[in-house]
């Protein structure tokens, strides 16, 4: 967003970001909602971009156990089947 914000077109600053276009415009439209104006300040909070926690049910599985999931199913033989 800095880059994006600082001049450089949007697509070179979501290509270095590893972002789309239309992320980086998500973002600056964001932080222009929270109050970041880069007349009075070229510095970046983290409140003027981070998202908020939403409502509704909570995940049942953390981030390591997804892991543990995906690395237990990576492992499997491209032949394994549940049915015989």
């Amino acid at each position: 967003m800095a880059l994006a914000e600082a001049g450089i077109e949007k697509k070179i600053a979501a290509a270095s970001a590893g972002m789309t276009v239309s992320s980086v415009y998500r973002v600056i439209k964001k932080a222009k909602a929270r109050e970041y104006n880069k007349d009075e300040s070229s510095i970046m909070k983290m409140e003027y971009v981070v998202d908020e926690s939403r409502s509704g049910r909570p995940r049942k599985a953390n981030a390591e156990k997804e892991v543990e999931v995906l690395d237990a199913g990576a492992n499997l033989s491209p032949h394994f089947t549940l049915f015989h």
